[in-house]
């Protein structure tokens, strides 16, 4: 079933609000001079935390059961990143545009969830109802915005 969600980011903490339909179902919330976020879409909640300094990747740790539950690695020119789930199941996130204002999270099988960005506000539209990877795919384009504006 195809689910599409609107998004908008606070100017200020670049936290997002997530919209089915209108109604908030979720956030991401970023921590203070940190990378760590507290997400949650539609009773799903999840806690993104960077480990590693050099070649750093994040973990996934489902707040329910509070398990790690996948992780993602980034490649250095920020144009890709790897899921891997505890399944053994793995997504690419890739930018699809110059600017990084559309992209995409896919397994090339049967997951693709498409994310387009203009300003502070963009959609998603997924062919998958798993919240994780909707929710990963924001995650993981915030976390390439702080690193290009750290080096800047």
């Amino acid at each position: 079933m195809a689910k599409f969600i609107t998004w908008k980011s606070n100017w200020y903490n670049s936290n997002f609000e997530l919209f089915i339909d209108g109604v908030q179902k979720g956030a991401i919330t970023f921590a203070t001079w940190k990378s760590d976020a507290e997400t949650t879409l539609e009773n799903e909640n999840y806690f993104f935390t960077n480990v590693g300094f050099w070649k750093s990747k994040t973990n996934i740790i489902n707040r329910k059961t509070d398990q790690v539950i996948g992780s993602i690695t980034y490649d250095a020119w920020k144009f890709k990143a790897i899921i891997n789930m505890e399944s053994g199941e793995q997504y690419e996130w890739k930018s699809t545009s110059f600017w990084k204002s559309e992209w995409i999270l896919s397994n090339n099988n049967n997951v693709n969830i498409t994310y387009s960005a203009k300003s502070r506000v963009g959609s998603i539209m997924a062919d998958t109802d798993n919240r994780l990877l909707i929710i990963a795919g924001l995650f993981i384009k915030q976390i390439y915005n702080r690193r290009a504006a750290a080096a800047a």
